[in-house]
């Protein structure tokens, strides 16, 4: 495992057991069995270390979806927060400037944003300008709020049924 990959390992363990606000660089280099700086080699602060975790792991669905893949997209996703539900109900309660919350959703966008542009060339739909931003930013919050909804629910349907909702 390389160290990049332990400080992240030991950032996402920490974050299922811990309220994140009380989590430092010391707690999680102590937790990774490395030296405290070697931290500040591969993040800037803590909530990078929380992007990195989910831009390496949801992986490339924005660059490769098409609106034909939109539905399996989807379900990748679905899955990936279903497997990791216990992590992102502590990375979604976290509030403030930093919150990964952004991060997130900006993804999503970049994912609605590719799903449009191929629905816009396989199927000769006819959207751009203001309207594209507006749909994107709107289906994007959608997928945003419905995932904190799922995540987070006490009683949540399975990864199956929700996956089928959002296709």
């Amino acid at each position: 495992m390389d160290t990049k990959t332990q400080i992240a390992t030991a950032t996402k363990q920490l974050t299922e057991h811990r309220d994140f606000a009380t989590i430092t660089v010391t707690t999680i280099m102590k937790t990774a069995g490395l030296r405290r700086q070697t931290f500040y080699d591969y993040f800037k602060d803590k909530y990078d270390v929380l992007e990195w975790i989910y831009s390496s792991e949801i992986g490339d669905q924005a660059n490769r979806i098409n609106f034909a893949s939109w539905g399996r997209t989807l379900s990748e996703m679905v899955a990936y927060f279903g497997n990791n539900r216990r992590f992102y109900q502590a990375v979604l309660a976290i509030d403030g400037q930093n919150a990964p919350r952004e991060v997130i959703r900006t993804h999503f966008m970049t994912v609605v944003c590719a799903a449009l542009k191929s629905l816009s060339r396989e199927e000769k739909v006819t959207m751009g300008g203001d309207y594209c931003l507006f749909m994107r930013q709107l289906l994007a919050d959608g997928l945003m709020n419905e995932l904190c909804r799922w995540v987070c629910a006490r009683d949540a349907r399975s990864v199956a049924d929700e996956s089928e909702f959002l296709q």
